[in-house]
């Protein structure tokens, strides 16, 4: 009987000791910052081990298992201190949130191997069958994949041997394969690129059917994203004619201050224009940057393409920059008194007819007042070397000159009571190096004005009416030289002899929203131009102008633009517009545009020199006589959250030289596996008719303005 007592006090006191040993272990572990919490835990020889579940938290480390083994113990002297775990496994480590088989993990050297492990950082999916965890909470995935599919067997995705991605999310991949399927349709040595870069459209694909050129598939692929630099290889293959293929580079600097995009790409294939050609191309760039405090800005773009139809046939929304088809640079200071442009454009296609400036220099000073006087002085000037060059199916003589310019003007403003009256004087004067037969020429012209303008207005309520009549008088000298004895780079060179008077009336209806926020529903402006001492100007007021732009509920906005052709009594022009935005869903918008053929072509339609020089006669037997009518549609529809369709149309006739011609294309958009895009487009062209298909990954990069709150905006 003694001896089973003495057998059941040593059992309870090794328990007890056990127990406090496992409980030292526990707080030792609280003292390294590891928290152990584990559901009926054994311990044996510095192990604890459990099966019904736990959580084991340390520095930017989180790992829950059903199966876990924890060891703290000393070894020959050396510190051991590891976790084991397996079944429903989750790891937080670092920013990542892991899911895996099994895991082994040394908190002594904070590294470890998650066995079969996946996880989830913006719309990316990782996953290999092994990750090799490290202290700088990068990781290597081994055997692994990266891709936007939701299913643990996913449809797409990036293969490798070996992929790296470390903590500021840059990811680099060797012997990378992209299947989709489970079929390899490309295979690159290494790939690096930030995880961001899903918002650019990593990766694309295109097909086009239908054209005279028959069908073309095409992929664009991102093999390059560090360090703010992304590059992409680009293929085509058409049917009929062989593959294309090339490369694209883009990059942004940190501080959004240095701009570099550039596509570069040939292709086996040939123009309708000309079939016989070999081979097409396009090399394309633009590079901008902002320097001295923002003060300096340097634009530099350039495109050189084998043929005029190489830019439309080619035509992709991500194969374009908005700068296209100009060779030039643009250097630009602008200082508090000053801004100075030095500008350059050359000709590097010769199928273009081009006003080459090799190169210009202008300044424009800042108005300044002369003394007490109240007069204020402004000036332009500019200086060029001139070379003006035909498209080679032009037959056409090119011309160059040097060209020197200076505007300089002075004027003051007087208050006549509720009238403002803003005499003004100045000249012009043009200096050319070289002309058609006399040499050099300087052109000098001077001109004259005053403008008078008052504002009255009436306020009740929440809205205010505010009526602004105005006149202008300008008179412009004969040039010391007709323009007919001198060369015509553009409009700036037309100077000639104008007695012109301008009037008409504004209308502005407003009303408040709220406290912070004023709207304009009516706007409408009727004027008018009276010409004097001008042979081929008559009657003296030739048309009559009016513009009103309104909306008839505030999601709905009309405009109407119109002009009364009084010598011929008979409508000038007329643009109708209609914007309708009926939901987040629908939108829609018109456009109805008539010219008659005493309607001209020009880059100003308030500058009447064309007609001063010119008689209608002439200019309406011209290619400057715009006789047209055209009608434009374009609409948005989202008939479900994740499907879109865009209409776009042009119809036009009445040209004087040219057919009747209809356009029109229809697009569906939708997105599929979170970050798949498709664009299936059909496109009715005058010549051809096209389908289209366009696969890309990438999401909408997050708005900044859409954490800021809504302003409201004068119209």
């Amino acid at each position: 009987m003694l001896k089973t007592v003495y057998t059941c006090l040593f059992i309870f006191i090794s328990l007890s000791l056990c127990g406090q040993e496992m409980n030292k272990l526990i707080q030792q572990g609280f003292s390294e910052g590891i928290t152990v919490d584990l559901r009926d835990p054994l311990f044996s020889d510095g192990v604890l081990t459990t099966e019904a579940g736990g959580v084991i938290t340390g520095p930017n480390l989180r790992i829950q298992a059903q199966n876990i083994r924890y060891t703290k113990k000393m070894v020959e002297g050396q510190p051991i201190l590891t976790i084991e775990a397996e079944d429903e496994l989750i790891l937080e480590f670092g920013e990542y949130i892991f899911v895996g088989q099994k895991l082994f993990y040394d908190f002594q050297k904070k590294e470890g191997i998650l066995y079969k492990g996946r996880t989830n950082t913006g719309p990316w999916f990782f996953g290999g069958e092994t990750i090799e965890l490290r202290p700088d909470y990068s990781y290597v995935i081994y055997d692994g994949y990266v891709t936007t599919s939701e299913n643990i067997d996913p449809e797409w995705a990036i293969y490798s041997n070996q992929v790296q991605i470390f903590e500021n999310r840059d990811l680099d991949a060797k012997r990378v394969q992209l299947r989709f399927l489970r079929y390899t349709i490309l295979w690159i040595p290494s790939l690096k690129l930030n995880l961001d870069s899903i918002f650019d459209s990593p990766i694309r694909y295109r097909f086009r059917w239908g054209g005279s050129q028959g069908p073309r598939f095409g992929l664009t692929y991102e093999i390059f994203s560090w360090e703010r630099w992304k590059s992409f290889i680009r293929f085509d293959y058409r049917l009929t004619r062989g593959p294309g293929g090339g490369f694209e580079v883009y990059y942004h600097s940190e501080d959004l201050k240095t701009d570099f995009q550039s596509i570069n790409y040939i292709s086996r294939d040939s123009s309708l224009l000309q079939p016989h050609e070999k081979s097409r191309f396009r090399f394309e760039g633009k590079f901008s940057k902002l320097m001295a405090d923002d003060k300096v800005n340097i634009l530099l773009t350039y495109d050189k393409v084998s043929d005029l139809e190489m830019p439309s046939n080619y035509y992709d929304r991500d194969f374009d920059f908005e700068t296209s088809e100009r060779t030039q640079l643009l250097v630009r200071r602008q200082e508090d008194d000053w801004i100075a442009n030095f500008y350059t454009r050359v000709r590097v296609n010769s199928f273009q007819t081009v006003k080459q400036e090799l190169p210009s220099f202008g300044v424009n000073f800042r108005p300044f007042l002369l003394g007490p006087t109240g007069i204020i002085f402004e000036n332009w000037a500019k200086v060029s070397y001139l070379d003006f060059k035909y498209a080679k199916f032009l037959h056409e003589h090119d011309y160059a000159s040097s060209r020197i310019e200076s505007r300089p003007k002075f004027y003051k403003p007087f208050e006549l009571g509720p009238v403002t009256a803003t005499p003004e004087i100045g000249g012009v004067g043009l200096f050319y190096g070289d002309s058609h037969k006399d040499g050099s020429q300087t052109a000098l012209s001077g001109f004259a004005g005053l403008n008078l303008n008052t504002q009255l207005y009436r306020q009740w309520s929440h809205y205010k009416h505010v009526i602004e009549p105005y006149i202008s008088y300008h008179y412009y000298s004969y040039p010391t030289v007709s323009p007919k004895k001198h060369y015509i780079f553009d409009i700036n060179d037309g100077w000639y002899h104008l007695n012109k008077v301008t009037f008409g009336m504004r209308n502005s209806l407003f009303t408040k929203i709220t406290e912070a926020c004023i709207t304009r529903l009516i706007s409408a402006d009727l004027y008018a131009h009276a010409f004097f001492h001008s042979p081929h100007i008559h009657p003296t007021i030739p048309k009559v102008y009016s513009r009103f732009i309104f909306f008839s509920i505030p999601t709905m906005r009309h405009i109407i633009e119109t002009a009364w052709d009084i010598r011929h009594n008979q409508l000038g022009h007329i643009n109708v517009r209609l914007d309708w935005t009926y939901s987040d869903d629908l939108a829609i918008g018109t456009e109805y545009r008539h010219r008659d053929s005493y309607d001209w072509r020009k880059s100003d339609h308030d500058n009447f020199f064309l007609e001063a020089y010119h008689s209608d006669r002439s200019l309406r037997h011209s290619q400057v006589s715009d006789r047209r009518d055209t009608v434009l549609l374009r609409g948005f529809y989202r008939f479900h959250p994740n499907w879109t369709c865009e209409v776009s149309s042009r119809q036009g006739w009445n040209r004087k030289t040219e057919p009747r011609y209809s356009e029109y294309e229809m697009t569906f958009l939708t997105t599929i596996q979170t970050a798949w895009h498709l664009r299936f487009s059909f496109q009715h062209r005058e010549n051809d008719n096209r389908f289209a298909l366009y696969v890309n990954v990438g999401l909408s990069r997050p708005d900044p303005a859409d954490a800021v709150p809504a302003v409201c905006y004068f119209d």
